[in-house]
């Protein structure tokens, strides 16, 4: 007598494949921030730091699939190209090893170009102003 096979499927949610991503840019060098639109920052300012900021997925669960958007602000003076295709690796790498999904696109919107001298000013007054909103 056969056992019947047990039918078993495992389902990311589009927050979990998000925060894969984020955490994942966020260990390229070159990358300075992701971040995302009003709403985003609203959210963010609400609930604290939170890593799939600035990062969008649709994920197709039938196909174990994802496309992903990411805004973010990069290193002025380095290559953009080069910056964008160590992150596109690292991110495929991430999401097919912790969930089996595979990614068929990624878009990285750049949304600013910074010195890491200006992104540590900017760093320094957001986290100033944070402080008197306190």
């Amino acid at each position: 007598m056969a056992e019947a096979a047990t039918k078993k499927q495992i389902v990311f949610d589009d927050d979990v494949l998000e925060k894969i991503a984020g955490k994942t840019a966020h260990e390229v060098d070159g990358v300075l921030s992701l971040s995302g639109g009003l709403m985003d920052n609203l959210s963010t300012q609400i609930r604290g730091d939170r890593p799939e900021h600035g990062v969008s997925a649709d994920v197709n669960e039938d196909d174990q699939t994802v496309d992903l958007e990411l805004d973010g602000t990069l290193e002025y003076g380095r290559d953009a190209n080069d910056i964008f295709d160590k992150l596109s690796r690292k991110i495929i790498a991430a999401v097919r090893s912790m969930t089996g999904y595979k990614v068929t696109s990624i878009k990285l919107h750049v949304k600013d170009l910074l010195t890491p001298e200006e992104w540590q000013a900017q760093q320094k007054d957001d986290s100033s102003n944070d402080k008197k909103k306190d």
